[in-house]
């Protein structure tokens, strides 16, 4: 009999393969596309955007293959639930939490309503082939938008491009694409092993357990931005992942896995909790007030009129004050409180 040390190892292993794995193929595919001659701006608003993202990605893909349904779909509404209540909050309670114009007008509404189609399509716990490929198209949509749409000195982002060759590039790439399977399969494996141990409702694990796990790399991006003081990454790291989760996640996962099904009582109050705290953030961005970029302009209305005349408008910025992002860590904590009071 297998002994649940070596499943929660296994879990252990598993999120550090996927971190790693995802981080390095970032690097590695960033590399390749730029030898390539792909533009810093398309790279960008694809490969960086969305690779920290890969573990949700390749964890619920995984779980849908293998007909764990509850880790495929606890995995997303969780991760969503943690990279808005626990990283954003705390990345902003670090550091001011800087939100761009284009972020709140684009971004944010696009993010409000995915959440809630999403909430709507999984209240009856059935994440169905239809539903998913309904979300793949929307990402596809989203991404050839998005390619088409960021332009500009907001859409520049700090590219990794590595002394590499290109073969190198690409065969890194391929292996990490592997590592990352491999890793996912791993993380599964124990997830699924410990929920059985415990006698947990393995949607439990997803949304707790998983969730945290693969949400480590938009931690890392966070934590990296307040380090060189991109404070407006913050935000647009969180927004932009909680996307990719809702679209490109579920959306692979319901083409995977076709009719997957959870208990859709279990899964209510957690999907109301990632709509709450959707809305929650859509309510402290907007009632913050807006000001106008530091790095574009000093802040004075002579150096703003003086951008004026020269024809470069300083950019819109939301500034959220830090006790507003304490009020989305309570409400977080609040959540997590009451799932492990109901866990069974």
């Amino acid at each position: 009999m297998i002994s649940i040390l070596q499943f929660i190892l296994a879990v252990v292993v598993g999120f550090i393969v996927l971190c790693w794995s995802a981080n390095r193929l970032v690097e590695v595919a960033s590399t390749l596309a730029f030898r390539l001659g792909m533009p810093l701006l398309t790279i960008g608003v694809t490969v960086v955007a969305f690779g920290t993202s890969a573990p949700e990605l390749m964890v619920s893909s995984v779980a849908s293959f293998n007909g764990s349904g509850g880790i495929a779909i606890g995995n997303v509404v969780g991760s969503n639930i943690v990279n808005i209540g626990l990283i954003l909050a705390i990345g902003g309670l670090i550091a001011p939490l800087v939100v761009k114009a284009r972020i709140v007008y684009r971004e944010l509404s696009i993010l409000l309503i995915a959440t809630i189609s999403a909430a709507l399509m999984l209240m009856d716990g059935t994440l169905s082939l239809w539903d998913g490929i309904i979300y793949s198209a929307a990402f596809l949509a989203y991404s050839f938008y998005l390619l088409k749409s960021s332009t500009g000195p907001e859409a520049e982002q700090d590219i990794p491009v590595l002394p590499i060759s290109t073969i190198r590039a690409f065969a890194e790439s391929l292996v990490m694409l592997l590592m990352l399977v491999l890793g996912s399969q791993l993380l599964v494996w124990g997830a699924k092993g410990i929920a059985l141990a415990m006698g947990v409702n393995e949607l439990i694990i997803g949304l707790t357990l998983v969730a945290f796990g693969t949400s480590l790399p938009e931690l890392a991006a966070v934590v990296v931005s307040a380090r060189k003081g991109l404070h407006d990454m913050t935000a647009a790291t969180v927004i932009g992942s909680n996307i990719f989760n809702i679209l490109a996640v579920l959306g692979l996962s319901g083409v995977i896995g076709q009719d997957i099904t959870v208990d859709a009582s279990a899964l209510r109050i957690d999907i109301l909790t990632m709509v709450a705290m959707t809305v929650l953030l859509a309510i402290v961005v907007y009632s913050s007030k807006a000001a106008f970029d530091k790095s574009s302009t000093s802040g004075t209305n002579s150096s703003i009129d003086t951008e004026k005349r020269q024809g470069h408008l300083p950019v819109s910025i939301w500034k959220v004050s830090g006790y507003k992002c304490l009020l989305l860590l309570l409400t977080f904590v609040a959540y997590q409180v009451w799932l492990v009071m109901n866990a069974s």
